[in-house]
């Protein structure tokens, strides 16, 4: 009796050690953390170095990167006053020169009229400028001359990019971004609002810029090189939704961190930059 009670007792320690043994086997395997998993899926998965390619510019060719469902590049940043009531007016009495206003085949960001010339405010605080346009334009606001219906470069955020780059990234107005400032790591949530011209990438409202401590005079300033944008496609906000800072901000921030963050970004910031013009 007493024999089969102390086999009875080795057996039973016997499978409680092999228990302990083959948890601390699988702890051991596990990550420490469901941070470090993460980082171990994107090292794995999604290595930044192995999904870069080119995009012609005028200058030379921008390196992209598209990760994790986010278009990546590096670049400079020209400041961009479109949008803004006060952006231009008549012998350049506005934010920015009003040549700058002006394409190949005429005005670009301004509302003309049937003569094809400027539209100019007839009331309000900007009474005599120009009406300032974006390609972007603030949901269920249908009036043309109204320049509330245009994304003001003063107050939000946005980023202006080339259409043939926007075609080839399935990239459409609306959608959402984070831009960075290598220099001093400044990060700021943003909208693509306006369409540049075509050769040219990397620039950036008013507002944008400021946040980023980059110097915002559309006349003169710019950063030449350093600024990280990670947008993100077909994350544009509902069309009858306002516009807005802290709209843009909320939304971008859940895609930021869903994609990986800083962490992340600062894995990818690997490719060569691209002067702009």
């Amino acid at each position: 009796m007493a024999e089969r009670l102390v086999t009875s007792i080795r057996r039973r320690l016997l499978i409680s050690a092999v228990i302990v043994l083959a948890s601390a086997t699988l702890m051991a395997q596990a990550p420490a953390t469901a941070k470090d998993n993460q980082v171990l899926r994107w090292q794995n998965e999604d290595d930044c170095s192995l999904q870069t390619e080119t995009f012609p510019l005028k200058k030379q060719d921008l390196i992209v990167t598209t990760t994790g469902g986010g278009i990546l590049f590096t670049s400079g940043m020209t400041i961009d006053a479109d949008g803004a009531p006060n952006a231009y007016g008549p012998h350049n009495h506005g934010l920015d020169f009003t040549a700058n206003a002006r394409g190949q085949h005429g005005w670009v960001a301004l509302v003309t009229n049937q003569n094809g010339r400027p539209v100019i405010q007839k009331s309000g605080p900007y009474r005599g400028y120009y009406v300032s346009t974006t390609s972007l334009h603030q949901g269920q606001m249908y009036d043309e001359r109204d320049p509330k219906r245009y994304i003001d470069a003063t107050k939000i955020p946005y980023i202006a990019l080339p259409s043939d780059f926007a075609r080839r990234y399935n990239i459409n107005l609306g959608d959402l971004a984070l831009v960075r400032n290598q220099v001093n790591s400044r990060s700021v949530y943003g909208i693509f609002a306006d369409v540049g011209p075509k050769g040219r990438i990397g620039e950036g409202s008013i507002a944008l810029a400021k946040r980023l401590g980059i110097p915002a005079n559309p006349r003169h300033d710019s950063a030449e090189d350093g600024v990280t944008y990670l947008i993100f496609p077909g994350s544009a906000l509902p069309a009858d939704r306002r516009i807005t800072a802290r709209s843009i901000k909320s939304a971008a921030a859940r895609l930021y961190h869903r994609w990986g963050g800083t962490q992340r970004l600062r894995s990818c910031e690997l490719a060569p930059s691209a002067d702009k013009e």
